[in-house]
C-alpha cells in the first residue's frame, strides 16, 4: 500500500492474525534464541512472536501508530529484549544481528536510498545468519509508485550475491490488498549469510 494511503486499514484487517509461518519456520533453524531485527513491525505480531520464543528484537517502524500497537501487546517478561525505534528504516542502524525479518516492508523503502539500506541489511547480518522477508517485483501494481522499490527477477537475485539462497519463491496473482485490489507480484526468500 503506497505510503500516502494511511496505516490503519492494514493494521485492522491484520488485527489477531497469527504469525507469519515463514518467520517461524526460520526461527526452528536456530538452535538457541538470538538477535533479531524486525524491519516494518507493523502490528507487531512478529515481534512478539519472536519475544515469546526468547528473542532480543531490535524492531524498526515509521509509524507511531505501529509503536503504540505493539506496547499495548507486549508480553511482559519480553520488555527487556526489545528496542523499540520509531523511525524509517532508510534512517536507522542496524545492530548485528542472526535474523533480518522483511516482511512485506522493503517495498517501502525509498528506492533512492535502497542501496544503502540494503548495504546495511548486509553488514549487519552475521555469518549464517539469515534474512526472510519479501521483494516486490516488477510487474505489481503498486511497483510504478515512484516510492516503492520493486526488482526483476534477476535483479532480486542479484542482491544475495554471497548469501546461499534457501528459498525464493516468485508469486504473481490478482488479489486483494487493503486498499483494494490490485496485481501482486512478490519473492518471497530465505537467505543465509556464507561470508
Amino acid at each position: 500500500m503506497p505510503r500516502d494511503e494511511g496505516w490503519t486499514a492494514y493494521y485492522e484487517a491484520h488485527e489477531g492474525r497469527e504469525p507469519r509461518p515463514l518467520l517461524l519456520e526460520v526461527l526452528d533453524g536456530f538452535d538457541t534464541p538470538g538477535q533479531a531485527v524486525e524491519l516494518g513491525f507493523g502490528n507487531g505480531i512478529e515481534t512478539i512472536a519472536m519475544l515469546r520464543r526468547g528473542w532480543r528484537v531490535f524492531a524498526v517502524d515509521p509509524e507511531p501508530e505501529a509503536s503504540e500497537l505493539l506496547q499495548a501487546g507486549l508480553p511482559e517478561e519480553g520488555r527487556e529484549r526489545l528496542r523499540l525505534v520509531t523511525a524509517p528504516m532508510e534512517d536507522v542502524e542496524l545492530p548485528t544481528t542472526d535474523v533480518v525479518w522483511a516482511a512485506f516492508s522493503l517495498f517501502f523503502c525509498d528506492p533512492a536510498r535502497f542501496p544503502e539500506v540494503w548495504n546495511r541489511i548486509r553488514d549487519a547480518v552475521r555469518t549464517g545468519g539469515r534474512f526472510a522477508g519479501q521483494l516486490l517485483g516488477a510487474h505489481d501494481t503498486w511497483a510504478a509508485d515512484d516510492g516503492i522499490s520493486a526488482f526483476e527477477r534477476d535483479a532480486a537475485l542479484a542482491l544475495f550475491d554471497g548469501w546461499r539462497v534457501d528459498r525464493f519463491e516468485e508469486e504473481e496473482n490478482d488479489g486483494e490488498a487493503c486498499s483494494g485490489p490490485k496485481h501482486w507480484h512478490v519473492f518471497h526468500v530465505v537467505a543465509t549469510r556464507e561470508s
